[in-house]
């Protein structure tokens, strides 16, 4: 895991660099508006002088949005917005699916009451996002929500796969952004969710899970199309 630049006080404290952090947080807003869309250089330099600071933040900055996924880094060429192929979104979700699904299982089975209410009350905020039509907002709320329920499964290196799969591609959070209409339709799929959760039915919340991860994946899929039809590959969404 790649950790935020520090700097040292005189006294020797460390503390975090802030100005890598308030660069990363922009430049991932702006790549997850597709802004900055798929295949879009980042030269050290320019966001330096954008960001009126040194190469030195802007190159953490760059280094936190690669662990995220969002940039790679070309030997040679800099940096660049990743580039998705549907293969990767494919394979992507035909993994999360089934992570998740197993894990969503088990934790119908030892979901404790404090969780579900914790998980409720996520509910309303995200029938509250989709009413507003809010998909940044529902994003994070939706990442939360299934944060919750992989993390009341039980097993810690079945939690720990599936954190690290969202982190790798946390750009497919965009679907959210650039797909309204899929607000609803998530939404919709947790309500099912949620049912099987609080009926402790394993089965059936293993099962709406996976349904809900590759119905999210042809989305992804679908957009991705969408965006550069002739060469099959382009930027998308979501942590769904």
């Amino acid at each position: 895991m790649i950790r935020p630049l520090v700097i040292h006080t005189t006294q020797g404290a460390a503390v975090p660099d802030l100005k890598s952090q308030t660069i990363y947080r922009a430049l991932r807003e702006r790549i997850l508006s597709n802004e900055l869309v798929s295949g879009t250089r980042l030269v050290l330099r320019a966001l330096a002088i954008q960001y009126d600071t040194s190469d030195i933040p802007v190159r953490e900055a760059l280094r936190m949005l690669e662990r995220d996924g969002l940039v790679e880094m070309l030997p040679y060429r800099g940096a660049r917005v990743t580039t998705l192929t549907a293969r990767e979104i494919e394979e992507t979700y035909f993994i999360r699916g089934h992570l998740e699904s197993i894990a969503t299982g088990l934790a119908a089975e030892r979901i404790t009451d404090a969780e579900l209410a914790e998980l409720d009350r996520l509910m309303v905020r995200m029938r509250e996002a989709v009413r507003a039509q809010d998909g940044p907002g529902f994003s994070d709320l939706n990442r939360e929500f299934h944060r919750t329920i992989v993390s009341a499964c039980g097993n810690e290196m079945l939690r720990e796969l599936t954190m690290d799969i969202w982190q790798r591609h946390s750009g497919f959070q965009r679907v959210f952004r650039l797909v309204p209409e899929r607000l609803a339709a998530s939404q919709s799929e947790h309500e099912g969710i949620m049912t099987a959760l609080r009926a402790r039915d394993a089965a059936r919340a293993a099962q709406l899970a996976l349904w809900h991860k590759l119905s999210v994946g042809d989305t992804v899929s679908t957009l991705l199309k969408a965006d550069q039809p002739a060469e099959g590959s382009g930027s998308t969404g979501a942590m769904a």
